[in-house]
This record gives C-alpha cells, sequence and structure tokens, in this order.
C-alpha cells in the first residue's frame, strides 16, 4: 500500500472522546503526579486514584464504542494512549526492576515512600490487564483487516501510517511483551525474593535513593513528552476539526476535578512541611557551656564533733538556650503542691523527717 499516494481521511473530531478538556485533564494527572513523586511521595494517593478511574473510564468507553460500532481508528488510536498512558509511565521502572535483579539497594518501589491497600494494587492490574488486552486486539485483529482508500497519520518519532506493517508489528509485540509479563509477575513469580540487605547495601541504598528519584523524574518527562506528542500531532497531520473548544460542561468538569485533587494533594504537602519547619525551630537546643552539665555526681567528706564521714549526692540539671516552654506542656496547679521550686519540697519535710527519724549514734542527716 502507498500510504503517500492515498488522501488523509476525513475524520471528524470527537470532542466526547478526546475534546480539549478532556486531554487537558490526563495531561494534568501524569504531569501532576510527575511533580508529586518529585516533591512528596507520601501525598500522591489522590492524584493515583484519579489516574487510575480515568484509565478505567477510558478503558470502557472504548469498549462501548467497539460494541455499537462508533469509534473510527484514529478515535481508538487516541482511546488507548489516554488509557494507558498511566501505566506507561510505570513500565520504566519494572524494566529497570527486572535488570538490576530485584534488588533491595536499586529498586525505586523499595526506596519510595508511597504506599497504597490491597484495593489500588488490585484495581491496578485490573485495569492494566484490560488495556493490554485491549492493545493486543488492536494491533494484532483490528488493523491487520483494514481495507481503507485513505490514511490516518500517526507518530512513532516520526510520520507514520496507522496501518503501517511496521508499526502494527512493533505494537503487537510490546503489548504481548506486556501481557507476557504481567502473567510472569503474577504466575511465575518473576521478581526474586526481597531478602535484607546488608549493611553495605543499606549504605548504598542510602546514596542511591537521590538518584533513582532524578532518573524516576527524568524517565517519567521523556515518557510525558512522547505521549502528548503522540497525541497532539496526529490531531494536526489529519487536521481534525471541533475538538480544540470548552463548549460543554463535560470538557471542563474533567479538568477542574484533577486541577482541584492537585490543589488539594500540594497544600496537604506545603501543610506538612510548614508544621515540620516550625517544631524544628521550637526545638530546644542544649547550651554546650562547660557550666551545664547534664548529670554530676560527687562524694563530700565534712566533719563533725565526733569526725563521723558523711556522704553527699548532688544533681544538677541543664540548662538551655533559648528555653520556651512548650504548649503541650503547659501549668497545671493540681500540681501545685509539688512544684514550689525548693528542690522535691525539702522546706516541708527535713524538719519533720529529722523529727521523726532516730538515727544511730555517730552518723548525721544530709540533704542529698
Amino acid at each position: 500500500m502507498n500510504t503517500r499516494s492515498e488522501p488523509l481521511c476525513s475524520l471528524e473530531g470527537r470532542s466526547d472522546v478526546y475534546g480539549v478538556g478532556i486531554r487537558a485533564a490526563f495531561y494534568a494527572q501524569w504531569l501532576g503526579s510527575l511533580l508529586m513523586e518529585y516533591l512528596s511521595e507520601e501525598n500522591l494517593t489522590d492524584l493515583r486514584f484519579i489516574s487510575l478511574f480515568s484509565s478505567a473510564a477510558a478503558s470502557i468507553s472504548f469498549v462501548i464504542g467497539v460494541a455499537y460500532n462508533s469509534l473510527e481508528p484514529l478515535d481508538i488510536h487516541f482511546l488507548l494512549l489516554l488509557a494507558m498512558g498511566f501505566h506507561i509511565f510505570q513500565m520504566p521502572l519494572y524494566i529497570w526492576r527486572i535488570l538490576t535483579r530485584c534488588q533491595a539497594h536499586l529498586d525505586p518501589f523499595q526506596l519510595s515512600k508511597e504506599s497504597h491497600g490491597h484495593f489500588y494494587h488490585l484495581m491496578s492490574l485490573t485495569v492494566l490487564s484490560a488495556n493490554v488486552s485491549i492493545g493486543t486486539w488492536y494491533f494484532t485483529t483490528f488493523l491487520p483487516q483494514l481495507d481503507r482508500d485513505c490514511r490516518d497519520l500517526v507518530f512513532l518519532f516520526g510520520k507514520v501510517s496507522l496501518e503501517n506493517q511496521g508499526y502494527s508489528m512493533g505494537g503487537s509485540i510490546f503489548f504481548i511483551g506486556v501481557l507476557v509479563g504481567i502473567g510472569g509477575f503474577i504466575f511465575l513469580n518473576a521478581c526474586c525474593t526481597i531478602t535484607k540487605s546488608s549493611s553495605r547495601h543499606r549504605r548504598a541504598r542510602s546514596r542511591n535513593i537521590w538518584r533513582l528519584r532524578i532518573l524516576r523524574a527524568t524517565s517519567g518527562l521523556i515518557v510525558f513528552t512522547l505521549l502528548v506528542l503522540s497525541i497532539e500531532l496526529p490531531i494536526q497531520w489529519n487536521r481534525i476539526q471541533g475538538v480544540y473548544e470548552f463548549t460543554t460542561v463535560a470538557q471542563l468538569l474533567p479538568l477542574m476535578l484533577t486541577i482541584g485533587v492537585f490543589l488539594r494533594s500540594w497544600a496537604v504537602y506545603a501543610s506538612r512541611a510548614n508544621d515540620t519547619s516550625g517544631g524544628r525551630r521550637h526545638r530546644r537546643s542544649p547550651s554546650r557551656s562547660s557550666s551545664s552539665t547534664s548529670t554530676s555526681t560527687s562524694t563530700s567528706t565534712t566533719s563533725s564533733s565526733n569526725s563521723s564521714p558523711v556522704v553527699g549526692y548532688y544533681h544538677t540539671y541543664p540548662t538551655y538556650q533559648n528555653d520556651q516552654e512548650d504548649p503541650q506542656y503547659d501549668y497545671d496547679d493540681y500540681y501545685d503542691y509539688y512544684n514550689d521550686y525548693n528542690n522535691y519540697n525539702y522546706s516541708n519535710t527535713a524538719e519533720d523527717d529529722q523529727a521523726q527519724i532516730q538515727w544511730p549514734q555517730g552518723v548525721h542527716f544530709s540533704r542529698w
């Protein structure tokens, strides 16, 4: 098939499937996840969930459109990219994990502070399996059976016809490989069991945390750029109209919801950062002067009328610079009787003790 001699297919834009608002929502989810992943992995849960369910929505729309025969081949191409985008960001990390033989000090998943429950992992695996199955069907069965007098252009590091055999073969290999990888991780336990690292590996692991985070952000930006180009350039090349207007609430709702979730995650991160910095400012700093010691014991020998030795013990409390009273240790009048600031209330008890206690001959009372 000579793709250069064939005209472009006159495709009517589907703003309800990949309009500008829907595309912008997916882009905001991907980019927001990358930013929060770099700043604070603990606050990624909301963005992960909205990205996962957006991917599930694209998959369901794909199935319904194919069932009713209402989607063109290029429409399916766009939907497949939107549905798979969330999972494609994780694929370089899994490839790295396999290449490093799941060593704990090189595993980006072990070094990450991001944590999810069983429901999230089950949903992620289900949506990924559905998307990969759809992609396998699309490249192995649907595209080879197309017989049209026009062509659609897609991006694969350049302009490529949608029905190009090399493009179909590459997509088939990719999705079949991912499907086999999913089966391997589930049934064959392809990743080795992670054991406790040695002290040398733990030191290397601490050194690799920052490097792997930078590499993870770099790979994410590369994937994000390729995904955006794979969607936006074919829209331009195929002269698709009607997918650049915010004309309905359906175009604005996904974008506004995504922006709201991102701003919430950002606010939680900023609040925790302020609390941490405030706690550090109010933390007490002990004085380093030689006169302030934490605990000191000394023995002293005193002479009485019959030269009897008396041993006394003295306890000195540490002094602090910039000593501020913490709000959690507020004043409580319940302890007024004990807090007379007179060395454990000796003024109230010392004389009574001396009067009541009959000391043996040669032993004299001393205050600690």
